[in-house]
């Protein structure tokens, strides 16, 4: 293979589009649904986020979609006609089958060139963690890291990834079929606020719950101070459009642990769509899951 390493990302990693734009990343958008349009996920800059949950808010049920093969057969293709490796670091299968259907993709380029280079990571992360995780990776490609280096740094360090995330209430996950309609009776009526990450498989767990808003960001702070590792590197802080509440753990996370840098991101329409508006989550790398 010749050049460098083509690092494909998708939309779920919830960056910034003005981050995007300082990695040199191929970037692959999800499709959505709201309000009866058809959209791309491409990190806000058609569609604001704000306006997205400000859909929801007003009764919107926005739907999501894999990332269509044909979309992966034109990147992987390209890079193979360039004589140029590809590394996709995707969003969790355990969420989507859109890992899957990369895979599926790559088996069939890979039979019309069988020299290509498609390398292909499940990062088992989801939203800032994944965010977190291909950011790091574009550092380590553009700091000269080769292929081979990029994808076992991945597939060693991609347990270390740690999110959690608290949300506003338990309206989407009854929606989206994860609670019954009576838990989310009884936690509006509790107030209850569930803390939940993402599992070894990538898959949504409840880690705990507690009573009101305040505590949950409090109880965030607090299951990073048993797992982050320091020196603290690179924290991520993201919400569905609840930039006080964000702001509030950003100075939470300075205050306690001083991490080298911290990165406010927003949540995207594909991640929201399951978790509503008034999710934050906090990111880091720390003890393995």
């Amino acid at each position: 293979m010749t050049g460098r390493p083509i690092l494909v990302i998708d939309s779920c990693s919830d960056l910034t589009a003005a981050i995007v734009d300082t990695l040199d990343v191929h970037e692959l958008h999800f499709p959505f649904s709201i309000a009866g349009e058809d959209r791309e996920d491409d990190f806000g800059r058609t569609f604001p986020h704000v306006a997205f949950y400000n859909a929801m808010r007003e009764g919107s049920e926005p739907t999501t979609a894999q990332i269509p093969r044909p979309v992966f057969e034109e990147v992987f293709r390209s890079a193979a006609e360039a004589g140029r490796t590809a590394i996709y670091l995707g969003f969790t299968s355990g969420l989507s089958g859109t890992f899957d259907s990369a895979f599926l993709t790559r088996q069939a380029v890979l039979e019309e060139y069988p020299e290509a280079d498609i390398r292909l990571v499940d990062t088992f992360s989801a939203s800032i963690a994944e965010g977190l995780f291909v950011y790091e990776a574009a550092r380590m490609l553009a700091d000269g890291a080769s292929a081979d280096e990029l994808v076992s740094w991945a597939e060693a360090n991609r347990m270390r990834a740690n999110g959690y995330f608290t949300l506003d209430n338990l309206e989407s996950l009854k929606r989206g079929g994860r609670i019954s309609d009576a838990a989310a009776a009884a936690g509006a009526m509790l107030d209850i606020k569930p803390i939940l990450l993402l599992d070894r498989e990538g898959k949504l767990s409840l880690k705990r719950s507690v009573r009101g808003r305040k505590k949950s960001l409090s109880a965030l702070m607090d299951i990073m101070a048993t797992r982050v590792e320091t020196p603290v590197g690179t924290v991520v802080v993201g919400h569905a459009d609840a930039p006080e509440d964000a702001e509030k753990v950003r100075q939470m996370v300075v205050e306690r642990f001083s991490p080298a840098e911290v990165l406010m991101l927003e949540v995207g329409p594909v991640i929201g769509a399951h978790v509503g508006p008034g999710m934050v989550a906090v990111s880091f790398w720390g003890a393995e899951r």
